[in-house]
């Protein structure tokens, strides 16, 4: 299957504190958004989704899957999470194919947007312990930090890592309530990775940080395409 005329496809690479590069995160541009690398507020998929409707959003996540399970099919072996909204985790709970298709991801993640939990109550709950049945796919939570999310989301334990906000890190990673953050977040996941890494400074400093990992402009991202032969 062939990217959509209008769409890039992006890797964006997640390291350790040690240095291992340990996921990726596919995101998705428009052929305009110029300079995909190293731009310090890119257009990011919580607002690249809200740029399309629910028709384009659930034709772009099978264009995505089709691409993925290509990769995995030519040997690939990291794991690569995938951005999914309200919309998208509706489609998934409804399309036995693509749940079939979805179960040949070992390695895949679908990352949910903190701006699907930013009303949370049992209905959304319900619906992502159902997707999470459904797809073998291991969930993890985008974005937290700015108020889209909440504890009481998390207490369900249905998210294998945590992505913590750029602007919280950048506002909140030097002092106290970021590693109270930190010791609740990891009492309720298996990890949190930190967004918004752009320097080394801020790499010394998540070094004596709990964190699972760390992701930003600070490492360049791949062009799917490149990767595929």
């Amino acid at each position: 299957m062939s990217n959509p005329p209008n769409y890039i496809f992006l890797l964006e690479p997640v390291h350790a504190i040690s240095g291992e590069l340990i996921a990726w995160e596919l995101l998705t541009r428009f052929p305009d958004d110029a300079d995909t690398n190293n731009k310090r507020n890119p257009n990011r998929d919580a607002g690249f989704f809200s740029r399309l409707p629910a028709d384009d959003k659930w034709q772009l996540f099978l264009h995505q899957i089709g691409k993925l399970i290509q990769l995995y099919k030519e040997g690939f072996q990291q794991v690569i999470s995938v951005n999914v909204d309200r919309d998208i985790v509706a489609g998934i709970f409804e399309d036995i194919e693509i749940q079939q298709k979805l179960a040949q991801l070992t390695l895949l993640r679908l990352e949910i947007s903190a701006f699907f939990t930013a009303r949370f109550n049992s209905a959304d709950l319900l619906i992502l312990k159902g997707v999470a049945k459904v797809t073998p796919a291991p969930l993890w939570l985008d974005d937290f930090g700015p108020g889209y999310s909440n504890l009481t989301m998390l207490d369900s334990g249905i998210f294998e890592i945590v992505k913590i906000d750029k602007e919280f890190f950048w506002q909140f990673g030097d002092g106290h309530i970021f590693d109270t953050l930190l010791t609740h977040l990891n009492q309720l996941c298996d990890g949190v990775i930190v967004e918004g890494v752009e320097d080394q400074t801020q790499i010394d400093l998540l070094s004596r940080k709990a964190i699972y990992g760390m992701q930003g402009y600070h490492w360049k991202s791949v062009y799917l395409t490149d990767l595929l032969k």
